[in-house]
């Protein structure tokens, strides 16, 4: 039995007898019949570089026939990589039953490069993210046929600080596809119907018209817009006159 750590990273691996074995961070290699395993600690995920059943290298797991460099599997990298990528752990075998054999006569090898990632911390530098979820902390009252802009004032998460919880306005940091949603919970006897604006041009509308029923009602709605980068979006009011804190909230996020 064979188990090499090494900055984090575990390979593990079993065979009745270990002639050589290339075992660093990031490479390792499986001899022809050989079982083993990868893993990745501290919430960090296993990101598949390359993986390649056959041969390249004479001095890689000697004995039998060694003389090709030019062993290749066309499907051990894919398969490895179905095996093993976005997972903390992935067990390993180097076989001919797995891989086919590329080169009949020749001793093959199972070699892997990897590395281990942050998935989250990955995604953020490639592609930051912007989303926030904002809600009510005082029930509003105004005048049911005066237009009012809705501040959300409450928030819960606001990755990119793209949303102002002083005046109820997000604005987009970068141009692309964003969704947005907004949750009405309003008292019985009253309305709060509302529109999405865009640079002041409606977008979506959300009805919550509660002014014949005696209990309370919660509406929703979800509206998809593309913006540009500084485009500014807001709730406002197109026929309310109240509008009950904590349950009712703003949400949006570029996809």
């Amino acid at each position: 039995m064979f188990f090499h750590h090494c900055l984090g990273i575990f390979i593990f691996i079993t065979a009745s007898s270990l002639p050589w074995i290339n075992a660093s961070d990031q490479t390792f290699a499986l001899c022809d019949g050989q079982r083993g395993f990868i893993r990745c600690e501290n919430g960090t995920k296993i990101r598949i570089v390359s993986a390649n059943y056959g041969r390249t290298d004479d001095q890689v797991c000697p004995g039998g026939d060694t003389s090709t460099r030019t062993c290749l599997s066309k499907s051990s990298e894919i398969k490895v990589r179905w095996n093993c990528n976005g997972y903390s752990s992935c067990h390993l075998r180097a076989s001919n039953q797995l891989f086919g054999n590329p080169c009949t006569n020749f001793s093959k090898y199972l070699e892997v490069k990897y590395s281990c990632i942050n998935i989250l911390e990955k995604n953020m530098r490639e592609k930051p993210i912007i989303a926030f979820n904002a809600y009510l902390t005082k029930t509003l009252t105004m005048h049911i046929s005066t237009p009012v802009n809705i501040v959300y004032d409450g928030l819960i998460l606001n990755y990119g600080n793209a949303y102002n919880p002083h005046h109820g306005i997000f604005t987009a940091p970068s141009a692309g596809l964003y969704i947005f949603t907004w949750t009405s919970f309003v008292d019985s006897g009253k309305s709060f119907n509302t529109e999405l604006l865009v640079n002041g041009q409606g977008k979506g509308v959300a009805n919550c018209h509660n002014s014949y029923n005696k209990g309370y009602e919660n509406c929703a709605n979800a509206v998809p817009v593309v913006l540009k980068k500084g485009d500014k979006v807001n709730i406002r009011t197109t026929y309310a006159n109240s509008l009950i804190r904590d349950w009712s909230s703003f949400k949006g996020w570029k996809v």
